[in-house]
């Protein structure tokens, strides 16, 4: 019984301690935008209810931030047409700032898809 107490004791400690230590919580997490693509051109829209920060990382590894509303209309550059293109998204909304997922989408010159 005196064992038992002790390491109930020990855990309660070790607990107590993670907490003094300033363990973090993790990040909030949103849902990944839903983006499709045509005509030289993308739409992403995310579940943000304030400004958002979009970034889009293109083929080629180079990263594009755009500030916008919950949905992002632009041009594909010209290099990444029937490449692949990651998006993702973050905002505030007035007490955590919120990241979301990521998605992959191909940039298409063609029909909408």
């Amino acid at each position: 019984m005196r064992t038992t107490v002790k390491v109930l004791a020990a855990s309660a400690l070790a607990a107590l301690s993670l907490v003094a230590a300033g363990a973090t919580p993790a990040l909030a997490a949103a849902p990944a935008p839903f983006c499709e693509s045509g005509g030289s051109q993308f739409y992403c829209d995310g579940s943000s209810t304030e400004t958002t920060t979009w970034t889009i990382t293109w083929y080629s590894g180079s990263v594009g931030t755009f500030t916008a509303g919950s949905t992002l209309f632009a041009s594909c550059p010209a290099s990444n047409l029937g490449r692949p293109v990651r998006a993702s998204y973050s905002y505030f909304d007035g007490s955590t700032t919120q990241y979301s997922d990521t998605t992959q989408f191909i940039c298409r010159s063609g029909p909408w898809q």
